[in-house]
């Protein structure tokens, strides 16, 4: 038998482990700072304020100072030296840029998480869908950039390839957020058309035919970011239409 002490041990290894499942404190703060800038409450190129911050969100700066590492590192935030910390604030000329990686990163993501698809991921990724098309409806757009996400994360994981899905975290965070500031009521459209673009990408990778998938998948993103955002990254990553 295990005796009592090492038992006891045991337990409250277990307890701590569970415990971390939790978020913590700095963990907390960026969530909220991340929701109040895709909220439009927080505006971009506004400069932070740690004081200020800590005080509305009830922690100390030190704590504060963690989450605002966090979302540096996923370029919600960036610091100036000898000014301060400031929300960043993208161009369209930013959005090209971001959006010429985030292309070339995911082309192969989706063929790979095409030859690896499954009949569960299949229903899983529908899902997701249909919860996008749900948030677009509502114009619920914290929502909306969750399960956006969501989608995203499956794919890549699906790929197989940790440092693939590890840069593409980078890259794509901050590009789909950033989408979704200050955004009007009136272009409810561009969501559910962003949903669309979705459920092409998703029937291209349903094809388990990585080609179709990849020209599904560059198509319908070339073209949605051009009539919605007017960014054009030009048509060097489509490939000749494959054969009926």
């Amino acid at each position: 038998p295990v005796p009592s002490r090492l038992r006891s041990r045991s337990a409250d290894s277990a307890a701590g482990l569970r415990r971390l499942a939790l978020p913590s404190a700095p963990q907390a703060a960026a969530q909220a700072l991340r929701n109040g800038i895709i909220a439009g409450d927080i505006k971009p190129g506004e400069r932070l304020i740690e004081q200020k911050l800590a005080a509305r969100l009830g922690i100390g700066q030190p704590t504060l100072r963690e989450a605002l590492k966090e979302l540096e590192h996923q370029g919600f935030v960036r610091k100036v030296p000898q000014r301060g910390t400031y929300v960043t604030k993208l161009s369209k000329d930013d959005f090209r840029k971001i959006q010429e990686v985030r292309v070339t990163l995911e082309i192969p993501a989706i063929e790979k998480a095409t030859r690896n698809m499954t009949a569960e991921a299949e229903k899983e990724l529908t899902a997701l869908v249909e919860e996008m098309g749900r948030a677009a409806a509502d114009f619920d757009l914290g929502s909306f950039h969750k399960v956006d996400m969501a989608f995203h994360r499956r794919v890549w994981a699906l790929a197989g390839n940790p440092y693939l899905a590890e840069a593409l975290e980078l890259v794509a965070f901050r590009l789909f957020a950033f989408v979704l500031l200050q955004r009007p009521l009136e272009s409810r459209n561009e969501f559910l058309a962003a949903t669309q673009q979705h459920r092409e990408i998703l029937a291209g990778i349903c094809s388990r035919d990585p080609l179709k998938a990849r020209q599904a998948f560059v198509s319908s993103t070339l073209k949605f970011w051009k009539d919605y955002h007017q960014v054009s990254i030009g048509e060097a990553f489509l490939l000749p239409t494959p054969p009926a």
